[in-house]
Order: structure tokens, then C-alpha cells, then sequence
């Protein structure tokens, strides 16, 4: 009888490690690596005579069809998706995005607001202020 509650002892915990191993292996290919962005042109806090182009490097792991710019002049606000934007790859596969408005802005402060995933659910917004005199 002791060897029988022993040997049934032994058969439960081996599967409760082993179920333990899976769970905690499982939830490690859930990482979210975040895109980045760099080489903001006009640079950050910049004063300017006319705002009219704008450009920066996204990271490598940057989805190109998930990039969008928001321009923000206090009561003006422009969009521009992918497809408005000229995104261009970079031999390191960071790639650079370019973008210009329609028409120059001339006196203010300017919103610049950059938003891109690696993947879905991985999501990354940045942004930062110019003046304009």
C-alpha cells in the first residue's frame, strides 16, 4: 500500500511540473517590441521663419503601411496616412518618412505626432513641438 501512494505521489508531481514548464514557455513569445523614431526634421524645440516639410527615421521593426502624422497648429490639424507620406528604405532597414504640407505655416506653435506598430497591438505614438515666427 506504501509503495502504491508513493509511486502515485511520484506520477503527480511530475505532471504538475511539467504543466507548470508549458505555461511559463508559452508566455514569453508574447513580447512587444515597440517601434522607434529618430531624426525628427525640424529638430525638437526648433524656431523656424516657415514650417511646411517635416521627416524622421522610424526603426527597422516598423510596419511601413502603419505609419500616420498628425499636424497640429492649434486650430488646424492635418492628417496624412502611409499612403501621403514618402517612406523610404534604408539599407539598414530603418526606414525614413518625409511629408509635406500644402501650404507653409507662418506665425505659432506646431504639434508634430507620429504614430506606428511593429505588429498588431504593438503600438508606438511620439510627437514634439516647433515654433513658428
Amino acid at each position: 500500500m506504501k509503495y502504491l501512494y508513493l509511486t502515485t505521489t511520484a506520477v503527480l508531481l511530475s505532471l504538475q511540473i511539467d504543466a507548470a514548464h508549458a505555461y511559463g514557455s508559452g508566455s514569453s513569445s508574447s513580447s512587444c517590441v515597440k517601434p522607434t523614431f529618430s531624426e525628427f526634421q525640424p529638430a525638437t524645440n526648433k524656431y523656424l521663419q516657415s514650417f511646411r516639410e517635416f521627416s524622421f527615421v522610424a526603426s527597422s521593426n516598423t510596419v511601413p503601411t502603419s505609419v500616420e502624422v498628425n499636424i497640429s497648429t492649434g486650430q488646424t490639424k492635418e492628417h496624412f496616412s502611409a499612403k501621403q507620406l514618402e517612406i523610404t528604405p534604408q539599407k539598414s532597414g530603418r526606414l525614413e518618412v518625409t511629408g509635406k504640407l500644402d501650404r507653409p505655416f507662418q506665425h505659432g506653435f506646431v504639434r508634430i505626432s507620429v504614430t506606428a506598430h511593429s505588429k498588431p497591438g504593438c503600438e508606438k505614438t511620439d510627437g514634439y513641438l516647433i515654433r513658428v515666427q
